[in-house]
């Protein structure tokens, strides 16, 4: 009897596993997706929410819907569509992302500028939202392989965060100043400036009553020049 109650025990295990296991399809390749397949990936019944975890895009984050309705940063609303391993998102700027591999939790993608893109599924209420929540202020996008290259809005200057700790201008490889932030305070050099926005694409602070206002760039080689695909 002891037995046979161990063998139900064992049964039971072994379709519990096997039923998780069938709900978790498994990355699958961007090229394999056929027509509107990937959409139960992305959208799952109803909606599904994809934040940026790595890579640097003006979608820091976006909502997909029904009927190919999405939402995107500042909670603006916008449309996409799906054909085979692309995804079509039409904003204020239409752009493609070439899906790479997808699966229920994870999304990479190439943009319309060849970079790679990851995202997660954020789940609300879930740990992972407390591990990566959105920040206006978000010291990770200045991190980067060896750091991060930005450039003046005005002006054409490229300056580079290294982790190391250096600020480097790109082309004469010249050290600007020491670099850290803490909260929302940038310390350059003996200078504290007030950041008011850094996300994957935009970094913006207060320079002792000036503002200064850069954009991504691309990531930095170990010297500091930039580094274009």
């Amino acid at each position: 009897m002891k037995m046979l109650q161990i063998t139900f025990i064992s049964l039971g295990i072994a379709l519990l596993f096997g039923s998780c296991k069938s709900n978790n399809r498994g990355m699958k390749k961007g090229a394999e997706l056929k027509g509107d397949e990937a959409l139960s990936y992305l959208m799952g019944n109803e909606k599904k929410y994809w934040q940026l975890d790595e890579g640097h895009d003006y979608y820091e984050y976006i909502q997909l819907e029904k009927a190919g309705k999405a939402i995107g940063p500042g909670g603006k609303d916008f449309t996409y569509s799906i054909n085979n391993d692309e995804i079509q998102l039409r904003d204020f700027i239409n752009t493609t992302f070439k899906i790479v591999e997808i699966d229920n939790d994870q999304l990479v993608v190439t943009n319309t500028e060849g970079h790679k893109l990851t995202y997660l599924n954020i789940v609300p209420g879930s740990k992972l939202e407390k591990e990566k929540p959105i920040q206006a202020v978000n010291a990770k996008w200045l991190k980067g392989k060896h750091g991060t290259s930005w450039k003046f809005s005005e002006g054409g200057k490229i300056y580079s965060y290294m982790n190391n700790g250096n600020i480097i201008e790109a082309g004469t490889l010249r050290k600007i100043a020491n670099w850290r932030l803490e909260g929302t305070t940038l310390y350059f050099g003996d200078n504290k400036c007030v950041v008011s926005r850094l996300n994957p694409v935009f970094f913006d602070y207060d320079a002792m009553g000036i503002p200064v206002t850069m954009n991504y760039y691309s990531e930095a080689a170990e010297d500091g020049n930039p580094v274009k695909h």
